[in-house]
């Protein structure tokens, strides 16, 4: 019983993050600058990585699922910085608003 239950969180999870996922990518490629193009990822890019490595529970196996959780841990540590580090290196290269 327990096994199903598992089996089915970790579809879930893995299609919700992998729609985020694709939500971000069309985000990134149809958004016109520089900001909004960094927005759409970190809206939904991060938490998209999350549920796919989340979804590693239905494995049942502890490695598989300590290796998700320190990728998960990793993630949220370093998103944010990466994006504040895109975001500054466009305001010094000019980008000040979106060209709309």
């Amino acid at each position: 019983m327990m096994s199903v239950v598992l089996d089915v969180a970790g579809g879930v999870l893995l299609v919700v993050g992998l729609l985020l996922m694709t939500i971000a990518l069309v985000g990134v490629l149809r958004m016109p600058g520089t900001y909004s193009q960094l927005h759409a990822q970190g809206l939904a890019a991060g938490p998209g990585v999350i549920c796919v490595l989340a979804s590693s529970i239905a494995t049942e196996n502890a490695a598989t699922i300590s290796y998700a959780a320190i990728g998960i841990v990793f993630t949220v540590l370093t998103s944010p910085v990466a994006s504040h580090a895109i975001a500054r290196a466009a305001r010094r290269r000019g980008d000040e608003t979106d060209p709309r």
